[in-house]
């Protein structure tokens, strides 16, 4: 299970029930770090140069995935590129 899955489960659980009953103050600010953790917007990651077939093409710093020009987003894994 990803983080993201992990935190909506617990998100899911504490909207469905009185959460007082199944988890202590402590696991519910545990919780609420998480979620917010993923809201968090992703830092750009600046694009890398690679030789692809004798190529040079851009590519994305965190997935390495060819960008073109222009591009903000890599369309593969979605973080910001520089």
């Amino acid at each position: 299970m990803t983080d993201h899955e992990k935190v909506m489960s617990w998100l899911e659980g504490l909207s469905d029930i009185d959460w007082r009953a199944y988890h202590s103050d402590s696991e519910v600010r545990n919780i609420a770090k998480a979620a917010l953790e993923l809201l968090k917007e992703p830092e750009a990651v600046p694009a890398v140069q690679r030789e692809v077939m004798h190529m040079l093409v851009w590519c994305c710093g965190s997935c390495g995935v060819a960008i073109t020009e222009g591009d903000k987003f890599c369309r593969m894994c979605g973080r910001p590129v520089k």
